[in-house]
């Protein structure tokens, strides 16, 4: 099963329509909600301004940033769960623009956002690219000085452990309890450095946090980061 095909599977319509509520992610609540000495958003800059939820699964953050007084767009990887999240949010009553893409091949113009989300997705690499391809896109759709909100794994995090790499970057997973990245890659750090490093040059002022998690037997090791766009 590709990673294509696992998530087809678990956002299918009769999954997502059956049940239309959505509850954000608890980091990305944290992230533009949340007051923080290390962390300064501007809140009172998100009425009108523009933002891209990249991955948005099965919509769950998509309220929260409609809430927030944004124009929404989002991108998924497959038309199915574009149509089912897209009904979902009419249910929800979501004014949102949601359309097939992936994080090396964004369907918007150059410097379009003012904000990009990327909870859980912008280190998933198609066939054929790299990480390094994901953030040129990535940055290519920001204005200048927009804001990267996003999730990475640590090189800790379960699906992560038994992955194959050869550069310390790139993992090719080999077993997911969960089912459905199996044979995907991504992108996963070690580190800081790392981090800093893979977002060199297209964004500045990284600011990182983490959170280590114990589901219950699945390790979601993971690193917390706002950026802004050069």
């Amino acid at each position: 099963m590709t990673v294509v095909e696992g998530y087809q599977r678990e956002y299918r319509p009769s999954a997502l329509l059956d049940n239309p509520h959505c509850y954000p992610v608890e980091f990305v609540v944290r992230c533009y909600l949340g007051r923080y000495p290390g962390l300064a958003m501007d809140k009172a800059g998100y009425a009108g301004a523009s933002v891209l939820d990249l991955g948005f699964g099965d919509g769950r953050n998509l309220p929260l940033l409609r809430n927030l007084g944004m124009r929404v767009h989002g991108i998924e990887i497959t038309e199915g769960i574009v149509t089912a999240v897209a009904e979902r949010m009419r249910k929800l009553d979501v004014d949102c623009t949601l359309a097939v893409g992936t994080n090396a091949e964004i369907p918007y113009p150059d410097a379009t956002f003012d904000h990009v989300l990327a909870c859980h997705s912008l280190y998933y690499i198609g066939p054929g690219t790299r990480f390094s391809d994901n953030i040129r896109e990535i940055a290519r759709v920001m204005k200048p000085g927009a804001r990267l909100v996003f999730s990475a794994p640590m090189t800790s995090a379960y699906y992560i452990r038994e992955a194959a790499t050869e550069d310390g970057l790139h993992f090719v997973i080999k077993t997911d309890p969960l089912g459905i990245r199996q044979g995907s890659t991504v992108a996963a750090f070690e580190d800081t450095g790392a981090i800093e490093a893979a977002l060199a040059p297209s964004f500045t002022d990284l600011i990182l946090g983490s959170c280590r998690d114990d589901y219950f037997g699945l390790i979601q090791d993971m690193w917390i980061g706002v950026a802004t766009r050069a």
